[in-house]
């Protein structure tokens, strides 16, 4: 015998449900704010016809901001430790960025397109970027006094873009 799986629901249709009065757990003041009525119409400069909308401004409240990107910024990721972070952006380039500054403390290039992800290691000393290219870039931090310079380490070529990507650097001693 065979058995359509139909949910009980569509026998209902055209028939409008409303909520009743002992379903309502609270109503919400909205105070002043009216419906518009059908008749009111948008003139498409974003405002009702006749109202003077003025200039839009931006304020920038922020803490810190980071000025060095040619484009959109599609990822950030902290330092595990020191006062960094690592993005990229549609500009095909990383920056490794002062957080207390603002200040770009190295430009990671070697991308051929929109650097899509990037992070630093568990320990800090190394970095690494993944493009739309299909790339994975790898830098390590060259010496202990500062992070100014970094060191390119190697690239991996992938078949299509780096979306997603986790870095995880695994380290074991083995001793007597």
């Amino acid at each position: 015998m065979a058995t359509t799986d139909q949910p009980a629901h569509e026998e209902d249709q055209g028939e409008e449900e409303y909520i009743e009065q002992d379903d309502i757990y609270v109503e919400i003041d909205q105070g002043d704010d009216e419906p518009m009525d059908e008749g009111d119409e948008d003139d498409g400069a974003g405002g009702a016809e006749g109202e003077d909308q003025g200039e839009i401004v931006w304020e920038d409240n922020s803490i810190q901001h980071f000025s060095g990107h040619e484009g959109p910024v599609y990822t950030v990721s902290a330092h595990p430790t020191a006062p960094l972070a690592v993005s990229g952006g549609g500009d095909d380039a990383s920056y490794i960025w002062g957080v207390t500054n603002g200040e770009i403390v190295v430009k990671l290039t070697g991308h051929t397109d929109s650097v899509s992800s990037a992070a630093f290691s568990s320990d800090g000393e190394m970095v690494s970027t993944g493009g739309m290219d299909g790339k994975v870039r790898v830098w390590r931090r060259v010496g202990k006094e500062d992070y100014k310079t970094w060191e390119f380490l190697t690239e991996l070529q992938g078949p299509d873009e780096v979306i997603v990507m986790l870095f995880h650097l695994s380290c074991c001693i083995y001793g007597d």
